[in-house]
């Protein structure tokens, strides 16, 4: 069908916006550019949308990951034709690596203009490839149907929501004229997007409850799908230690069964030859301390039973020793309701206890002892500073091993790390787009890490947030130290190759 382009760009562009609005989308970041006006317009329009203006694509992408990451909806991203697009890769790849939805909007030229040398013009089909949960590429508004569009953007939503939440790589055409006003739009599709919610299967249930009669497990818990409430319950119930790093809301400090100075214990040969487990569960994506996996490991190999959930679709066996794996969502609450009273082993938890306690005074000497300030210190002086119901943004590296490994229980606050691919960059951006939800904030990064998106310092007084930006200015860090490479290489050109002087 033929409309003329400048009502159809216009509104169509209303009519996208006004369903994903009706669905549930309140946020955009938008990147400035020429090709994206008409979708740009019909957003800043929208009085249920808020938009963010974003000098640079990575910024507003990382800003919108945040976002997603505060309040687990998708945000919306827009930017230009040509390379602009390229800037959305990395938050697109950590969105899907992490299971956080995001809505990715490239504007392109129209169909007749790819291949010609037009000017802005590369090929955006499937460009970020196998990294979204789904790529929408409608064509130019003026050849589509208009009882189509508002079924365009109920699929983007729905594919960004859905069971395995992730990005998604929405391409649209416009024609010129670029600007004209919206005519009268469709009509709404009121009915709500429901998500899918899968049964929880009662084998699966069945061989649990078999696997976790031991009295003598742990639990291992990363971010997840189950909830810390559900999670704590059970190791209540089983009488199990949990490891747990923050994001996974399990670290309370009024919690019994959370133990803070694992990563220190695990270390320790004296404690590991006398507390191997029988059975170990782990529940959500893996924590960041190498001592667990190398532990975890042995154990495998020394006849341990390991159990490992898939969070958001995801297998997470980096180590190939699983035992039993199975699908997250809604299976540890069916193993609670399994459980009820259950035979525990007071012994085994009291002697977890008894030597976290012990390894916190350590822990707390060693620091108190050491040149001041110093980068533990300052990770744990940032956990105690966040407010309740705020957040902390920990860089990868070593910030967020130093807040994991030494950072005080607390069960309050939310943690967000960008911990699916483990990349550094966009760091303060990710810490922006949280804040920009509401919530107080403080990023604890480091040096590299901030240098590499100072970018998104520009106008940042603008923003009216509560962000604090806490930086460890240490010439680049130790985290390549740990590796072989410190040792097999003259001092010299490891630093020059390793350090970032």
């Amino acid at each position: 069908m033929n409309h003329a382009p400048i009502t159809a760009n216009a509104t169509y562009s209303a009519t996208v916006c006004d369903q994903l609005c009706v669905d549930g989308l309140t946020t955009a970041f938008i990147a400035p550019g020429s090709r994206s006006t008409p979708l740009a317009l019909a957003l800043v329009a929208h009085p249920g949308i808020t938009t963010h203006i974003f000098h640079d694509e990575r910024s507003a992408a990382f800003a919108a990951l945040g976002h997603g990451w505060a309040t687990g909806r998708p945000a919306l991203i827009l930017c230009s034709s040509g390379t602009a697009g390229a800037h959305f890769y990395a938050a697109v790849i950590e969105a899907d690596a992490s299971g956080v939805p995001l809505i990715a909007v490239t504007a392109d030229r129209p169909p007749e203009l790819w291949g010609r040398g037009a000017p802005q013009t590369i090929d955006q089909t499937h460009l970020y490839g196998s990294r979204v949960r789904d790529f929408v590429e409608p064509g130019p508004p003026d050849d589509l149907d208009p009882a189509t569009w508002r079924s365009i953007a109920r699929r983007v939503w729905a594919a960004a929501t859905g069971a395995v939440p992730g990005p998604v790589h929405v391409n649209l055409s416009f024609r010129d004229p670029l600007t004209g006003t919206p005519d009268e739009l469709p009509a709404v599709i009121e009915d709500a997007i429901s998500p899918t919610q899968a049964e929880v299967p009662a084998d699966v249930v069945d061989q649990l409850h078999e696997l976790v009669s031991s009295p003598r497990g742990v639990i291992i818990a990363g971010r997840n799908q189950t909830g810390a409430a559900t999670i704590l319950e059970l190791a209540n119930i089983l009488g199990w230690p949990v490891l747990s790093d923050h994001r996974s809301g399990c670290r309370d400090a009024s919690a019994p069964v959370a133990i803070r100075h694992f990563d220190s214990l695990l270390r320790s040969l004296a404690f590991t030859d006398g507390h191997r487990p029988e059975v170990v569960l782990r529940i959500g994506e893996i924590v960041s301390s190498k001592a667990v996996s190398q532990w975890l490991s042995a154990c495998a190999g020394a006849g341990t039973a390991v159990i490992s959930s898939r969070p958001y679709g995801r297998n997470i066996d980096p180590e190939s020793i699983a035992d039993f794996q199975f699908d997250e969502p809604g299976v540890i609450a069916a193993l609670v309701d399994r459980c009820g009273e259950t035979a525990i082993d007071t012994a085994w938890l009291a002697s977890w206890s008894s030597a976290d306690q012990r390894g916190a005074q350590a822990v707390q000497a060693a620091i108190e002892a050491g040149p001041q300030p110093n980068e533990i210190g300052i990770a744990q002086a940032c956990v105690h500073g966040v407010p309740t119901g705020g957040a902390l943004v920990a860089s990868a590296s070593m910030p967020i091993r130093d807040v994991e490994w030494f950072g005080p229980n607390r069960g309050d606050i939310t943690l967000v790390a960008n911990r699916g691919a483990n990349g550094i960059d966009g760091v303060i951006a990710t810490a922006v787009g949280v804040a920009l939800t509401g919530q107080p904030t403080i990023c604890l990064i480091g040096d590299v890490a901030f240098l590499h998106d100072s970018s998104t310092l520009v106008a940042l007084s603008e923003r009216a947030i509560d962000l604090t930006v806490v930086v460890t200015n240490n010439d680049g860090g130790a985290i390549f130290s740990f590796l072989p490479q410190h040792e097999l290489l003259d001092a010299h050109e490891y630093e020059e190759l390793f350090g970032t002087p």
